[in-house]
Order: C-alpha cells, then sequence, then structure tokens
C-alpha cells in the first residue's frame, strides 16, 4: 500500500503503513550494521590512536569486553549511516496529513536537521573527545599512571556524540516553532536567561563532570541558540498571510426573486405555527408577575 494513499484510509491502514515504516528502518539499520561491526575493530584502534595523546592506551577488564565494544560499535555505526533512510520514510509517513507549504517547510526541516544532527555528532568525536583525553592525560604523573577501560571510552564518546547532536538540533526545533508561529522571537530573546541556563545545565548533564567538556558543549549551544534568533527573525510569514486567512468567509447563496418569496412564505407559516407557544409564554409571564 502506498503512504500517500492514506490520507483518507482507516485505522487499520494506518497501522500498516506503520508497521511497514518501521520495517524498513529496521531494515536500514540491519544492512548498515553488517559492514560496520566488520570494520568496527579496524575503526576502533585508528580511533583510539587519533583521540588519545601518545603513550596513552586502552585496557579491557573481562574476557569478552572487547567483543562486546566492537558488536556496540558496529550497531552505532548502523544507526549513524541508516539516519538518512529513517527520517525519509518517517517524512513519507507523515506527509499524506501534511499542507503543501507543511510539506516544503517539512523537507527543508528534514534536510536542516539531518545535517545539524551530524554535524554535532562528528563536532563531538573528532573535536571534543581528543580535547578531553588531552585534559585527562594531563594528570598523569610518576606513580599515577590513566588505565582507561575500552567500554568506559566507547560509553564517554557515544555520551558525547549524543549529546552534542542534541544540541546542534536545536536551532532546527526552534526555527521550525518560529515559522509556524508555535513560538516568537520575541519570547525566546525575553526567556535568553533561562535558555542559556538550561543549556549549561544539560551541558552538566551529558558530559562527564569537568568544566572543559561542559564549556565545550554550552558554548556552542549558546552561540546556535543567537544565530537561531537572527535567523528565525527573517523567516516569520508576513501578517498579511494571517489577515488573508482571516478575513476569508464562506460565499453567500444568491437566491432569485421566487426563491427569495418562497423562504419569506416559510418564514411566515413558522412563525404563524408558533403562535400558540408564544400565547402560552405570555400566559406564563403574567401569572408571575402576578
Amino acid at each position: 500500500m502506498s503512504l500517500s494513499d492514506l490520507s483518507g484510509g482507516s485505522l487499520l491502514d494506518h497501522l500498516d503503513a506503520l508497521r511497514g515504516t518501521l520495517l524498513w528502518c529496521l531494515g536500514s539499520v540491519i544492512l548498515f550494521a553488517v559492514p560496520g561491526i566488520i570494520f568496527a575493530p579496524e575503526l576502533l584502534l585508528r580511533y583510539v590512536k587519533f583521540v588519545c595523546p601518545p603513550g596513552m592506551e586502552m585496557h579491557y577488564f573481562t574476557p569478552f569486553e572487547p567483543l562486546i565494544v566492537e558488536l556496540e560499535l558496529g550497531l552505532l555505526l548502523g544507526v549513524f549511516c541508516a539516519m538518512p533512510v529513517i527520517l525519509y520514510k518517517l517524512s513519507q509517513f507523515i506527509a499524506p496529513g501534511l499542507y503543501a507549504h507543511e510539506k516544503r517547510w517539512g523537507l527543508l526541516f528534514l534536510l536542516v536537521s539531518l545535517f545539524l544532527l551530524l554535524s554535532g555528532a562528528l563536532v563531538g568525536l573528532l573535536c571534543v573527545i581528543p580535547i578531553v583525553m588531552q585534559f585527562s592525560g594531563t594528570f598523569a604523573a610518576d606513580g599515577l599512571k590513566p588505565i582507561i577501560g575500552l567500554a568506559a571510552f566507547l560509553r564517554l564518546s557515544g555520551l558525547l556524540a549524543a549529546g552534542f547532536a542534541l544540541v546542534f538540533e536545536l536551532p532546527a526545533v526552534l526555527l521550525l516553532a518560529i515559522r509556524f508561529r508555535l513560538v516568537s522571537v520575541e519570547f525566546l530573546r525575553r526567556k535568553r536567561p533561562y535558555v542559556i541556563t538550561g543549556l549549561f545545565i544539560a551541558a552538566a548533564v551529558l558530559t562527564p563532570p569537568d568544566i572543559v567538556s561542559q564549556l565545550l558543549m554550552g558554548l556552542p549551544g549558546w552561540i546556535l541558540f543567537e544565530l537561531t534568533l537572527l535567523i528565525g527573525a527573517r523567516i516569520v510569514p508576513p501578517e498579511k498571510e494571517e489577515e488573508e486567512v482571516s478575513s476569508y468567509t464562506e460565499p453567500q447563496t444568491v437566491y432569485s426573486d421566487s426563491e427569495n418569496a418562497y423562504a419569506a412564505a416559510e418564514d411566515s407559516a413558522a412563525f404563524t405555527d408558533d403562535a400558540p407557544y408564544r400565547q402560552a409564554g405570555r400566559k406564563k409571564r403574567r401569572i408571575r408577575h402576578l
């Protein structure tokens, strides 16, 4: 069944389309996860050498920890590579319930959100993790050597990548809300202190308990929020469109003289039929006055 034919379908049709969409998403993740698992060991070694300072090594503390880490990394690579397919199939499922202008903005939102999502994840993995590992290596001294577990390192990398992806996704969500007048730029400007505080609180939650990684997440989020305000002021729809929509009135039906006479006769007949009820009402009002 085509998703474009579901605008007037039944609940079972929508559920069947949702099942097909979810199967597509799951299948794309599995398809990309297979080569991800195959190349995971080589990618993991290259990534560790890239982000860690010279002399720092990874360790594993259980016999199957490297295998589990490689499987998790392959699954993450599968989700990462399948994200365009997932977003495309979800947009196809939602599209039949949208107007034409909403579809245009939805497509733009899809492309921008995908770009920001991938950009945030790459910034976290390729820029922030090396800085965090360099900062961690500065604590090493005689008698104090870092022993970093492979699984803990992968969890830290995934957490920072997901956190930066969410922070970078904030402008796309806010611009879409501004365009459809769910929020206004003036409202966001008034709430700027609360938004900035929330960004740094989210950075403190999503990052390790060190000031470096918190600043590396909070400051880009602040900059992106200010850019969102500048762009949002330019994409607000003009008020003329709202005036045209609000001034729309339903067309009045024009009747001929004979139809007008017939309608007047119907009104007079209804008026005559209602006479007994009006007389009874007058008698009741007289009784109340007495």
